[in-house]
């Protein structure tokens, strides 16, 4: 047996989960490259509060290719932002690439969780040129990282031990 059922379980829980907030938090009909890296960047971040790397490869993964095929086939509406703003999401780009590939290289949590905290930088500064729905940034001065989240209770990726500390600084 290749797969224990609590793998196979978790693997379902996490297809749903990121089926759900794909639907729920943008819209089938407004699915754009900001909210398909936005889905896999959540299912990353519940991964990290269950002090896991199960899947996290995979969906950074798919972060740095989704990030590619906007690169390569470029539109604001693409993009998930506001008319004019591609200069600046095009620039980010090559960053979220990298980030994500370091995510998806990564194999401990301690590196895993440092490079989400560096992915999540130029996310942020695309984050104000979404036009539309989009998740909250949060920051958690006790290890000085921010991170993605739906608007919902406080979630801290970083420290799962301090699971609600933290604060939504934009919205």
């Amino acid at each position: 047996m290749t797969k224990g059922i609590c793998t196979v379980r978790h693997e379902i829980l996490m297809a749903l989960l990121v089926t759900t907030v794909c639907v729920s938090a943008i819209g089938a009909a407004e699915i754009t490259a900001f909210s398909t890296i936005s889905t896999h960047y959540e299912a990353i971040r519940q991964v990290l509060i269950e002090d896991s790397t199960e899947g996290i490869a995979s969906h950074a993964e798919a972060i740095a290719k989704t990030a590619r095929a906007l690169e390569a086939n470029y539109s604001d509406a693409a993009a998930g932002v506001k008319p004019g703003s591609g200069g600046t999401v095009k620039a980010l780009l090559p960053e979220i690439k990298q980030r994500a590939a370091e995510v998806a290289r990564a194999s401990d949590l301690e590196t895993i969780r440092n490079e989400v905290a560096e992915l999540t930088k130029p996310l942020v500064r695309w984050i104000e040129l979404v036009d539309g729905s989009r998740p909250v940034v949060a920051y958690c001065s006790m290890v000085k990282k921010a991170w993605l989240q739906p608007d919902e209770p406080i979630g801290n990726p970083y420290a799962p031990y301090m699971l609600r500390c933290g604060e939504v600084v934009q919205r």
